[in-house]
């Protein structure tokens, strides 16, 4: 089961009841945080254990009921567009196929998650506005990005790597 772990500004969006942390499989468990670009609603999703990090923008309120779909839909979008086997993107899908919600539950993920979103901030910026700039390069550069708590490594192939065990 997919658990989308919410930061507080998420979770008055979502207006959801909160489901307890279980033990789960590293493939589901996700941080999801609530930032704005452009006057404009966006929901940054990253992977607890790989920083794999994916950004969907532009969302209106109705959005924000079909948060789960959306979620499956713009992750299946991204992996395809980093290469990932269809395998892999199979593997996601049936584990992430039913989802919950709950509260933050890692300091480490939402430092990752700070640093990713000032770097789409300042992308989106330098492109003058996210109706100019290309969300899933944007994204695919920082998968490749090295990351600290990876030692170093990129996120894509620890993604990569994950699926395939």
């Amino acid at each position: 089961m997919l658990t989308l772990q919410c930061t507080q500004k998420l979770l008055k969006e979502l207006k959801t009841d909160l489901s307890p942390v279980k033990d789960a499989d590293p493939i589901t468990l996700w941080h999801a945080n609530l930032i704005t670009l452009d006057r404009r609603k966006c929901v940054l999703f990253t992977n607890d254990k790989t920083r794999y990090t994916f950004l969907v923008p532009g969302l209106k309120k109705p959005d924000f009921q079909m948060m789960g779909e959306m979620f499956l839909d713009n992750l299946f979008r991204c992996m395809r567009n980093d290469g990932l086997e269809q395998e892999g993107v199979e593997k996601v899908l049936s584990a992430c196929s039913n989802y919950c919600f709950t509260k933050t539950s890692s300091k480490s993920v939402l430092g990752t998650m700070n640093d990713i979103a000032d770097i789409i901030k300042r992308t989106v910026y330098d492109n003058g506005g996210l109706a100019n700039t290309d969300i899933y390069g944007m994204m695919n550069k920082l998968n490749r990005m090295p990351m600290k708590p990876l030692d170093y490594r990129f996120s894509v192939d620890a993604f990569r790597r994950m699926l395939s065990r």
